[in-house]
């Protein structure tokens, strides 16, 4: 019987505000207003990957777990931006037997 496995990174939703800029070309200040907008970043947590920053990831090869070597999309927010965090339950996935990475390149 195979053993559940889990990522032992947190998976998180963050919401942090995102950096803009105004319209290209001449603007007026008279008529400019300026919003902020607010994103919302669904992934892993990987601890200590770039001071300053919260890094998150979208992917993983659960046969790496516990030892990951290989994320996918890694996405750094600058500490100053982010508005909350808030670790989701993670769902437990058992591999087939004999179920690896398939490298295709």
């Amino acid at each position: 019987m195979m053993k559940p496995i889990k990522c032992n990174w947190d998976l998180v939703s963050l919401h942090w505000l995102d950096a803009f800029d105004g319209e290209n070309g001449w603007t007026e200040t008279k008529d400019y207003k300026p919003f902020r907008r607010t994103v919302v970043t669904v992934g892993w947590l990987w601890p200590d990957c770039l001071e300053g920053h919260v890094t998150l990831v979208t992917s993983y090869f659960p046969d790496e777990v516990p030892n990951l070597k290989t994320v996918g999309m890694p996405t750094h927010i600058p500490n100053g931006m982010v508005i909350s965090q808030t670790v989701l339950k993670q769902a437990s996935i058992v591999l087939p037997p004999g179920d690896t990475i398939v490298n295709s390149g």
